[in-house]
This record gives C-alpha cells, structure tokens and sequence, in this order.
C-alpha cells in the first residue's frame, strides 16, 4: 500500500482537531493518582517500564493498574456513574462510539508539547482521544507444523488440507478489534478495496467453512501466540507485538505479514472520572517522543508520534509495521466503519457482537 494511500484511509480512522497547546506544555507535577488499564503481558510489562514507572518519578502522581476487562463492562460502568478506569484504552473504533455517546471526558492538551501534538501520523489525537499505538493483526504459525513453507495469506490459513493443524481466531464479538470479520472475507477472495462495508453474510459463510477446525477463538491478545507456542493449534490471528514478545522468549512461531490489518489504539478518560486532570497528565507523558521511542525499543509496536523515530536505531525501526516494506503488505482498517450508526440506531459493532452470538451458538 502506498503512503498516500495509508494516510488517505487513516483520515478515515480519526478526525483531528486544532488544540490551544501552548509554546510551552503545563507542568505535569502534581499529587493523587491516575487509575489505568492494564495491557497485561508484554504489552503490560512495556507500558510499566516505559510509561508507569517514570511517570510516577517525575510527577509524583501514582499509577495504579487495574486488570482489563471487555469494553461493553467499561460502557455499562461509565453509564451507571462508577468508571471502572480513569483511562481506557480503545481499539477497533470504540473510542469514537464512547465519544459519540457522550461517554469520554476531554483531554487537557495544554499538558502536552506542541511538538509532540503536531507530530501524530497518520492516526491524530481528537478532543476526545489521542493514539497510543499503531500495530498489526497478522498471523501466526508454528513453523515445525510446515517444513516445506507455512501459510502466509488468510486464504492459506483456511485450507486445512494444504496446512493441516487446529485454527485460533480472535472473537467476531468484538467487531473490528479482533479483525474476524475482515480476516473471513479476504479468506474468501473479498479485494481490500471491497472490504466495506462488511457483507457480515459472506463473512459467516467463510466462517462457516472453517469453523470446525477453529480450537478456540482467543479471549486476550496474549493467548492467540501461546495457543501456537503450546502447539494447540497450527495457525492463530494474533497481533504483531505479542507473536514478537513470544518468539523473543525463544518460543517457537513465525508470522506472515501478508494481508495483516493495520491497526491503533487510543487513550480516552471515562465521563465521570475521579482523576481528570491527572489522567490528561499521563496521556500527555506517554505521548512524549522519547517515551514513546522507549516503548518500542520493549515492545514492537510503532509510535503514532512520528518524531520518536529519532530516538529509535534504524534496526529497531525496521521491525516496526509502519516500516514502508512492511506496510506495502497490509490493509488499514476501517475504524471509522466500525464505530457508525446503523439505521436501526446500532453501531456496526453492536450489530456484528449480535450476529456473532447468533452464529456461534449454532
């Protein structure tokens, strides 16, 4: 995919906005604390080393970590008044629905550098939420179960005679996070320019002819490299960052790049938090370029502060799925598609968790 093409497509992903960021960002000393989302596994172990630990020393603000939980339990605590969370972390478009909904609170960017404001690409901050970063759902596969080459479309991953061996998927419940949808179509000989809007019922009749083989669709961003390393299943859809993590470890598993959805994370702050002004501290820390070249250096997931790169070694970023031979490999998801309002009032989201229920009970 070409650069214009990424940036075109991003454009779709967020909107930005202008902020009265001033010349010089507001000091972010203060007391209290700041309750966050915990990524858990390497990506949790990156977020406390390059953002937690630091922040607490320079500000004196204090971290605490509360483990993840699905985003329609993050939804129903906002709307009942008691957000689970100072800071969520969205994925898949959710930070867009939450904002639409009047669920988000706004960030403070007079915390932040203009530099570091003017320096977000593609994904941009909003009023409501700011990128935190840009990865990838690729696939994963153990490379001892095809001696002779291991798959490397989602088209391979759905012929169990050509690569035979259990399937992980992440689950259609979750919309665009977990990429099911896209993954099934583009299996089915669907362009990545006719992916959407979804034809949710050719998406269930690929699903359906693979379905048997599938061991597990996975519940965390953990568990679709360990289904492979523990040789429970052959192939997983897994983000890129994790499978890396892993195989850093020693673990054994590969990945194909081929067809991977380039995706991104935001930091929003639920309406009702305790801990407003510190939570746009944080956001404004972990949007620093040096931080943020300090968490890919941990984990290989790429900064949406494009002025991080300057404190990355040229090897470092290479690896990174914003690399331009990398990127040419991928599709942009559609988030924005994901988070619209259908005529019935749902989101595409809320519609595709409904059809998924449907299905997976069958």
């Amino acid at each position: 995919m070409h650069r214009r093409t990424l940036l075109k497509a991003a454009g779709a992903l967020g909107v930005a906005s202008i902020f009265p960021a001033p010349l010089i960002a507001k000091s972010l000393k203060g007391s209290g604390e700041v309750v966050i989302y915990d990524g858990a596994g390497a990506w949790g172990e990156a977020m406390r080393s390059a953002y937690f630990e630091p922040f607490e020393a320079e500000t004196g603000i204090k971290v605490i970590v509360e483990p993840t939980t699905d985003t329609g339990a993050v939804r129903a605590s906002v709307m009942t008044g008691a957000p689970r969370y100072d800071i969520y972390i969205f994925s898949g478009g959710y930070a867009n629905s939450f904002a639409r909904d009047g669920l988000l609170e706004k960030i403070d960017f007079s915390f932040f550098e203009r530099s570091d404001l003017d320096a977000f690409r593609p994904a941009k901050p909003t009023d409501y939420s700011c990128p935190t970063i840009i990865y990838s759902l690729l696939m994963a596969y153990n490379p001892a179960a095809f001696p002779n080459g291991g798959p490397q479309t989602w088209a391979d991953m759905w012929d169990v005679s050509k690569f035979p061996g259990g399937r992980a998927l992440g689950p259609g419940s979750w919309g665009g996070e977990a990429g099911t949808f896209e993954i099934a179509l583009l299996a089915d000989g669907v362009t990545p320019d006719g992916l959407y809007p979804i034809d949710f019922d050719r998406a269930f009749r690929s699903l359906d002819k693979i379905k048997a083989s599938i061991v597990k669709f996975w519940e965390s961003g953990a568990e679709g490299p360990q289904l492979v390393v523990d040789k429970q299943v052959a192939i997983a859809a897994a983000w890129n960052g994790r499978v890396s993590a892993v195989k850093d470890q020693g673990g054994e598993i590969a990945m194909s790049w081929h067809q991977a959805l380039l995706q991104y994370d935001e930091f929003g702050i639920l309406k009702g938090a305790s801990n407003v002004e510190n939570a746009s501290k944080f956001i404004a820390f972990a949007s620093r370029a040096k931080n943020q070249a300090d968490f890919s250096n941990k984990i290989l997931y790429a900064p949406p502060n494009s002025n991080a790169y300057q404190y990355l070694s040229k090897e470092r970023a290479g690896m990174l799925p914003t690399v331009p031979d990398l990127l040419a490999l991928q599709i942009v998801q559609n988030q924005a598609y994901w988070a619209a309002l259908r005529d019935d009032g749902k989101d595409n989201t809320q519609y595709a968790a409904e059809l998924w229920e449907n299905w997976i009970t069958r």
